[in-house]
């Protein structure tokens, strides 16, 4: 009798969360791929053992920046020092599975996040899932080698989701954590001041300052103000000017066209571009919607970094990944512009890959350009979707709490 039963079959809420499921998998799988890499290798194609000595010479009260004789490659401010410092307490293989731990599941958070309260429109298990599996594939190279970077994108994506949801204080202290770890991320936060000036200028203050007063309570006055002058130093010395060979950004492309470029032109190229982006970002404050307006901000954003932005190197890249899969999640289900999106995914995702660079250079002298070259077609989405339909997507509700915590 119970052959005759007919079986119950699963229902597409069912599917999609065995969907999302599978992804979430694949994230764990990454981890625990990269954490073996850090047993077996730990101090091989990886940053950690930069931040991790950097953070032992802060407490040694030993210089941590390059001096005559001695090149230790730390580029960052002291208070990011004394946050890697927990970190450091360990052997590199430990103290690097902990780092690389860390930035995935804030990476992978982050994601959700936006998508539950950023990014426009609907978003069902499958969805997430599908947005969640392209930006893996957009970020395993800077994954792999512990770079910093999902810490900047996660904590962009935490302040952007309190500011949808009015918590501005919140919202501040996860911008001034982002750029403690690196400054130009401050260019993301004057947009976003230009666009709520009265709720975030006084709190961003506040909270950037609070973090950049931490090493103080950590260490002699003297020392810290020792170590900030050699970080002034080597912000403003040569090192400013000199252009490495792992940099990819607008000017990687023109190289490959002109056998010189005037400085003072692509300086004005770049403050030209800045103030078109800040222009579009108050222009979309007048027709969005604040989630809207919010992923409006950070993508052009991302785009204007990471083509005439300063110090984008190839690694960098990984913070438009998750972006960059939302454009095409989102063309796929609106059935439009989808070429567009496609392409500027694969060809930053997946050609812009050290390995295909390399290998592609012998046959494409301007292969190098590729990463780059990714972000234009991502500008034209961008651009021709608002133009096509000026409030992006139907507006998210802010429940009455959030209004009352606001308040």
């Amino acid at each position: 009798m119970d052959d005759l039963i007919p079986l119950k079959s699963p229902s597409a809420t069912d599917r999609d969360r065995v969907w999302l499921r599978h992804a979430l998998n694949l994230w764990v799988i990454l981890a625990a791929v990269v954490s073996v890499k850090a047993v077996v290798q730990p101090d091989d194609k990886t940053v950690f053992p930069c931040f991790a000595d950097s953070a032992r010479n802060w407490w040694a009260d030993q210089t941590m920046y390059d001096s005559p004789g001695r090149t230790t490659g730390f580029r960052y401010g002291p208070p990011f020092a004394v946050l890697a410092s927990p970190f450091a307490v360990f052997p590199n293989w430990f103290g690097g599975i902990c780092w690389n731990a860390a930035g995935l599941c804030l990476l992978v958070m982050s994601i959700r996040t936006l998508a539950r309260h950023v990014l426009p429109g609907d978003w069902p298990p499958r969805r997430e899932a599908l947005l969640l599996a392209l930006s893996l594939v957009g970020s395993v190279r800077g994954i792999w080698s512990a770079q910093s970077n999902s810490f900047v994108f996660a904590f962009a994506a935490f302040g952007l989701a309190d500011i949808a949801r009015r918590r501005y204080w919140r919202a501040s202290i996860w911008l001034a954590a982002c750029v403690t770890i690196k400054l130009w991320p401050l260019a993301l936060v004057m947009l976003l001041m230009a666009c709520r000036p009265g709720q975030l200028i006084g709190r961003f203050s506040v909270a950037i300052c609070g973090f950049f007063a931490l090493p103080f309570a950590t260490r002699p006055v003297d020392i810290v103000l020792r170590h900030y002058s050699e970080w002034l130093t080597l912000l403003t010395g040569p090192y400013r000017t000199l252009r490495q060979g792992g940099y990819r950004d607008f000017h990687t492309i023109l190289e490959q066209f002109f056998q010189s470029i005037d400085d003072r032109i692509y300086l004005g190229l770049q403050l030209a571009t800045a103030a078109g982006t800040l222009a579009w970002c108050l222009w979309r404050s007048r027709h969005e919607d604040t989630p809207a307006l919010l992923t409006s901000v950070f993508s052009m954003w991302l785009c204007w970094q990471l083509l005439l932005g300063p110090g984008t190197e190839r690694l960098t890249f990984q913070l438009a990944a998750p972006m960059l899969s939302w454009a095409v999640v989102c063309s796929i289900h609106e059935q439009r512009l989808i070429v567009l999106s496609i392409s500027a995914w694969m060809t930053t995702c997946v050609l812009g890959i050290g390995a295909i660079e390399r290998s592609l250079l012998p046959h494409v002298a301007w292969s190098p350009a590729f990463i780059v070259m990714g972000m234009m077609p991502f500008v034209v989405w961008q651009i021709l979707r608002a133009v096509s339909s000026p409030a992006i997507a139907t507006a998210r509700d802010v429940s009455p709490m959030d209004h009352r915590r606001a308040a």
